[in-house]
């Protein structure tokens, strides 16, 4: 780690009381800065917008977050920032005021190196099954992310796709995901456990041209079918899979045009 805020001023500890530790409250989101420039800022903003709304949490004053991060990222050439909003410690107790004002922790971190042979050669899946939760709060990057601590151990040998008990695709254990049928890029919905990412936002609201993309219930038997098949983050960018079980992907083509589009603003392998 580089450096730490909270509320723009340098820590080295997180409060004793805070409700991050005692409750995993609050909702975070990870940001990759290229070239001194914050990547994607619009959609990093609207997805804690809507954690605000969803969480009950007062609004952060957004311009004073910008500029500080625009300073911290300034002289980084590559660098990872988490960027937390947590509701101030009101006491013992889960309850809280209903909407919270909420400090604003920001960790920065220098990117880890560029792997260049996993774009271009992808990655393996395994398949992993999990009851996956619902609700009010479904799409939000929430501060408790048990499901993905468990899925940790596997995917360091192997990343992991997470099916519900009944087979339907939920996502990875740190993105999201897509297929490719024809020239439609399909994604699994936000309902089903799945948190609404922002590359995935930004491939839904701006495919490549001559490639659609929407959001749809995939069962893991339709991956069989599938033409090719992608994992997805705002640090990693697009990640291709060549292989899920016995089922190869050697269809590059739609896996090039997505990264011709999103790359260049990430500092990332252009296909």
């Amino acid at each position: 780690m580089i450096a730490a805020f909270c509320n723009g001023e340098r820590i080295s500890a997180l409060p004793l009381d805070s409700r991050a530790a005692h409750y995993g409250d609050g909702a975070f989101t990870t940001i990759r800065a290229h070239a001194g420039r914050l990547c994607n800022w619009r959609l990093h903003r609207q997805r804690l917008h809507a954690a605000c709304l969803a969480l009950h949490l007062c609004e952060p004053d957004w311009l004073a977050i910008e500029s500080m991060l625009e300073r911290e990222t300034a002289t980084l050439a590559a660098g990872v920032v988490k960027l937390a909003l947590v509701p101030q410690a009101q006491g013992r107790g889960y309850a809280r005021v209903w909407p919270s004002v909420c400090d604003v922790y920001v960790f920065a971190y220098a990117a880890a190196a560029v792997d260049s042979a996993t774009y271009r050669d992808g990655i393996t899946l395994d398949l992993s099954y999990r009851d996956t939760a619902g609700g009010d709060i479904s799409g939000i990057k929430t501060l408790s992310r048990l499901d993905q601590v468990l899925a940790a151990p596997t995917a360091a040998m192997h990343d992991v796709l997470i099916c519900d008990r009944d087979g339907f695709i939920c996502a990875a254990q740190q993105a999201n995901v897509f297929a490719l049928f024809d020239r439609h890029w399909i994604t699994p919905p936000a309902r089903q456990g799945v948190i609404a990412g922002v590359m995935r936002a930004a491939l839904l609201q701006s495919p490549p041209l001559g490639f659609s993309a929407r959001v749809q219930v995939m069962h893991r038997d339709a991956l069989n079918h599938a033409d090719a098949l992608i994992l997805c983050n705002a640090v990693r960018g697009i990640v291709p899979v060549c292989r899920l079980g016995e089922r190869i992907y050697a269809q590059r083509d739609g896996i090039r045009a997505l990264m011709h589009v999103f790359h260049p603003e990430l500092g990332l392998p252009d296909a």
